[in-house]
């Protein structure tokens, strides 16, 4: 391999590679942490930088197992391969866009940075954070390929892990393991970020997290820590913010914890002597000791992800915050002094039909790639959404199922079942934290979106011919490239591709001009009006773009009737 010196600023070194026939320039640039090297990628509307594989973090391996982040010592030497991704962390394989070959590990604490044009300190460009989605158990940074955002609105862009599943998230609620170290990766990464991102011409005091699904719950969840004050300065929530589901309950994890203390053989001891059990047990066996369907009563559709998910553990997460407090709390002190966007799609429930398992449908006698039944929502649905939710009351299983009773026909009541799994899990939700940082607030702007489009590209494969909506993580073909399984030239042909294009290119603009300024709209793009308390007007994202508002109040009246009578079930919990 032959290299020269080209040009030299301020610990900034760029050379010319010779990689067979392949001449690629290579920058190398000087950080608090040590020397990270990258890689130039050449695309018809600019250049880009792209550095990967940077330990962010002590490799929470051995005694660090189930351990707070630690911080990364300076490395010595040069870190960064030119075409080597950071592992995955520690997961089951389960195939969704984007999942490629990449190697899974438990030494997975890395991030990627994209960089627009030449690398200088004096550009101080915005930083836009990524925190991926994949129900806290699945998925990595580097599954979302952020060329079309950093191109198309000159930003930095960088993509981290955190550690999932249990990992990520096994308490036994003791302050030797309480939990959350996923969330404490997420706040190291976010930490590593300030101390070394000027030195890729990064402006640490302009830093926007913005993160989808169990992403876009870390995100709200991370607004609402007040030491995180500094870290950022304005996020994005898609489709998930703090909600029951992203707070795991106490009965679960004890049921959850016992039972893998049993798989591993490490039940039965004091929390020290079980640490030690847990620390030597391989990665592979912690990560397939326990599955969804364990968890599951037959004829069941949990509506809990699980207790994969944060907990109130007393430190960083001090209250459950999954039952709306009055905005004036000083637990959304922080949250309202940042910008903020949350949005959804309108056919997030398509989760609902994809969630439901052979033997319910076998039991309720339909396909549900033909149709979703009334008594899915009035047996299944609604009533373990109640019982997680508030507890026992009947007569709130019967409103919600009346609600969302139809008499159009199978297509139309099958998309009312999913539309109360998408209300509950991610519109309502939305719409709840959204009028929280609203209400009186002059010191933050507030927007909402709806993604009424639907994709080319559908995040969930093969979905059912009967559901016409923007399904869950179709939005993200828009900001990412992103690897999706074949798609028949005949599905493309349904779809105008000039406008899907256009669509992307608005949404980068609206994006990234949020991360700038904190506010989504500019002169050349249709309207986006902001979002307040009294006409909740909000951004439809289709073609063409149009605008809202007051978006599923009866939806929005009736789940939090539901959460009202949730407060006393959640303190009891808690006690």
């Amino acid at each position: 391999m032959k290299y020269f010196s080209i040009f030299c600023y301020v610990e900034i070194y760029l050379f010319t590679f010779a990689f067979g026939s392949d001449i690629v320039n290579v920058v190398e640039v000087k950080t608090p942490s040590g020397w990270v090297r990258g890689y130039e990628e050449l695309h018809d509307d600019g250049q880009v930088y792209r550095f990967v594989k940077i330990p962010y973090a002590q490799p929470p391996i051995g005694d660090l197992r189930f351990q707070k982040t630690r911080p990364i010592e300076e490395w010595e030497g040069v870190k960064g391969i030119r075409d080597v991704n950071g592992p995955h962390c520690s997961q089951v394989q389960f195939p969704f866009p984007g999942f490629d070959a990449t190697e899974i590990s438990e030494d997975c604490l890395y991030l990627n940075i994209y960089v627009p044009g030449e690398i200088s300190e004096a550009r101080n460009l915005p930083v836009m954070v990524w925190i991926h989605g994949g129900g806290f158990i699945i998925g990595g940074g580097s599954q979302y390929k952020p060329q079309k955002l950093v191109l198309g609105g000159g930003v930095i862009v960088a993509t981290i892990n955190y550690r999932l599943g249990i990992f990520g998230f096994l308490t036994l609620h003791d302050p030797m393991a309480p939990g959350n170290y996923g969330l404490w990766d997420q706040i190291e990464a976010l930490r590593w970020v300030q101390n070394n991102i000027a030195a890729f011409g990064g402006n640490p005091e302009s830093v926007t997290i913005f993160g989808e699904s169990a992403g876009g719950m870390s995100v709200s969840l991370q607004t609402l820590i007040p030491s995180n004050e500094g870290l950022f300065q304005r996020a994005i929530s898609q489709s998930g913010v703090v909600s029951f589901y992203s707070i795991s309950q106490r009965e679960k994890e004890k049921k959850f914890s016992n039972l893998l203390l049993e798989k591993t053989n490490c039940e039965g001891k004091e929390i020290t002597e079980t640490l030690k059990c847990l620390r030597e047990v391989p990665a592979e066996n912690i990560t397939s000791a326990i599955f969804f369907n364990e968890f599951q009563v037959p004829l069941n559709a949990s509506f809990q992800i699980g207790s994969f998910v944060p907990t109130v553990d007393g430190d960083l997460i001090k209250e459950n915050l999954a039952y709306p407090k009055s905005w004036d709390d000083e637990a959304y002190r922080f949250f309202r002094s940042i910008d903020y966007i949350s949005g959804t799609l309108d056919g997030e429930g398509n989760l609902g039909y994809f969630s439901l398992a052979p033997d319910i449908q076998e039991h309720f006698k339909f396909n549900s790639s033909e149709r979703v039944p009334r008594s899915i929502l009035c047996e299944v649905f609604a009533p373990v959404f109640v019982d997680t939710v508030a507890g026992n009351f009947p007569e709130l299983t019967q409103e919600i199922c009346d609600f969302y009773t139809s008499s159009e026909g199978d297509v139309e009541q099958s998309l009312k079942v999913c539309d109360f799994y998408g209300d509950s899990w991610f519109i309502v939700p939305s719409n709840t934290i959204l009028e929280i940082h609203a209400k009186d607030n002059d010191k933050a702007n507030t927007f909402q979106y709806l993604v009424t489009k639907q994709s080319p590209f559908p995040f969930i494969q093969d979905p059912a011919p009967w559901f016409k909506k923007a399904g869950h993580g179709e939005e993200l073909h828009l900001m990412f490239n992103m690897t999706y399984s074949d798609i028949s030239e005949e599905t493309l042909k349904k779809h105008d591709l000039a406008a899907v294009e256009k669509l992307s290119k608005d949404v980068i603009k609206y994006w990234t001009n949020f991360a700038k300024f904190g506010n989504p709209h500019s002169d050349d793009l249709p309207k986006w009006p902001s979002f307040d308390t009294i006409t909740k007007k909000y951004a439809i994202l289709d073609t063409p773009i149009t605008e809202g508002k007051d978006l599923k109040p009866d939806a929005t009246h009736l789940i939090r009737k539901v959460l009202d009578k949730g407060r006393t079930k959640a303190v009891h919990d808690e006690l």
